[in-house]
């Protein structure tokens, strides 16, 4: 695997540009040796965001070089900037600043004035103590190279420790998958198990649900009368429902059990029942007239048996709406049916009739569930007549 190259930042002045060109072609040998790779941002290219790039590299760079002259101490960007960002990679442990001292200035309290400088001494690269300015840029580029190789010496010894620790990490992974190979025949047995038990119990969770809806039923049947005992407080004669009912004329009994309704509550004219009537209807007529539809339908219709439905479902009248049959549709797309729609046979869902009453409860027109005059429509309709049922021990 070739070894990546320390990323080394010029954090500089431009007034200092070539001087910081100088330092490149010292430390030039040291790219070519895969030591390092430089970057400035004379290295953006047209069309590139320039802070974004300088951020970028910043933060990424193993070495940052602080080219310390006049100019760069009055640089806001290279003060406020690159100088906060690098002393605090540095004392985070995330990168190596070194101070690069090229020309004479007071740095002394500066934020990197702890940090040890280049050339020796801290002597400015551009001074009368070196032959010349090859003799500074020398002295720098040999403290870089020592920077750069304690900096790669450490990396090898951190990667070293990291694949000694995915070692043990793979060699712990692979016991756990022994251990877990070796328990597995027991756990698949364990898990069967279990799931012929859960099997079981779903099966007898079943069976009773099936004797509870049965016994539901009977006791149902067992609530209408032996005998057609019409009786009424309201003098409602009761005979023509009976004999529709009888007949299985379900839709015209349906119709009759409007009409014994308005008549009970002496709604006729309006033709319709409001929460008032409803909330009063005569108990007697209101068990007369679910016995006699309990009755002949074999416990298939009747306001009791809607009773037992809605209280089925949680109290939740869309889906008392699906389980009656008076909503169609898929998924979010249900709508509440027609009453010209609905199917008048016991094939039709147990607990769809009576519900001509159920349409006209409050004013409602043609669609069951709907509004009507601002009353309020759907759970308010099936928790009034329910109510009144439950009131009336129907």
């Amino acid at each position: 695997m070739p070894e990546v190259s320390l990323k080394l930042f010029f954090s500089y002045s431009h007034k200092d540009e070539a001087l910081r060109d100088e330092l490149a072609k010292h430390l030039s040998i040291l790219e070519r040796q895969g030591v390092i790779s430089s970057w400035h941002d004379r290295k953006i290219l047209p069309g590139e965001e320039w802070d974004y790039q300088i951020n970028d590299n910043l933060n990424t760079a193993d070495i940052i070089l602080l080219l310390i002259s006049s100019d760069f101490l009055f640089s806001k960007y290279c003060w406020d900037v690159e100088v906060k960002k690098a002393i605090e990679r540095h004392h985070a442990g995330e990168a190596c600043v070194i101070p690069v001292i090229l020309r004479s200035v007071d740095w002394n309290g500066a934020p990197f004035g702890k940090l040890q400088a280049l050339p020796k001494n801290t002597e400015p690269v551009v001074s009368r103590n070196w032959h010349n300015q090859d003799e500074a840029f020398t002295d720098v580029a040999r403290g870089i190279r020592a920077a750069a190789e304690k900096l790669k010496k450490e990396r090898d010894e951190r990667q070293k420790q990291e694949a000694e620790r995915l070692r043990l990490r793979e060699q712990e992974e692979e016991t756990r998958k022994l251990q877990q190979q070796k328990a597995e025949r027991l756990w698949l047995q364990e898990q069967q198990e279990e799931a012929d038990r859960l099997q079981r119990q779903e099966a007898e969770r079943l069976q009773r649900q099936r004797e509870q809806e049965k016994a539901d039923k009977l006791r149902l049947q067992q609530q209408s009368t032996s005998n057609d005992d019409l009786l009424s407080e309201k003098g409602v004669d009761y005979r023509r429902l009976r004999d529709l009912l009888q007949a299985g004329q379900w839709k015209e009994a349906d119709q009759e059990t409007l009409a014994v309704m308005l008549k009970a509550t002496g709604r006729e004219q309006e033709g319709w029942l409001d929460s008032e009537s409803i909330n009063n209807f005569p108990c007697t007529d209101l068990r007369t007239i679910d016995q006699l539809w309990v009755k002949y339908s074999n416990g298939h219709f009747g306001f009791s048996v809607q009773k037992w439905i809605w209280e089925n479902v949680g109290k939740d009248y869309e889906k008392f709406g699906d389980r009656v049959g008076w909503r169609k549709g898929m998924f979010l797309n249900k709508e509440w049916r027609l009453y010209s729609y609905l199917t008048f046979t016991l094939n039709s869902p147990q607990g769809q009739l009576p519900c001509r009453s159920m349409e006209r409860l409050f004013g409602g027109v043609g669609r069951l569930g709907g509004r009507k005059g601002g009353f309020m429509g759907g759970v308010g309709i099936f928790c009034c007549l329910f109510s009144r049922v439950e009131t009336c021990e129907v």
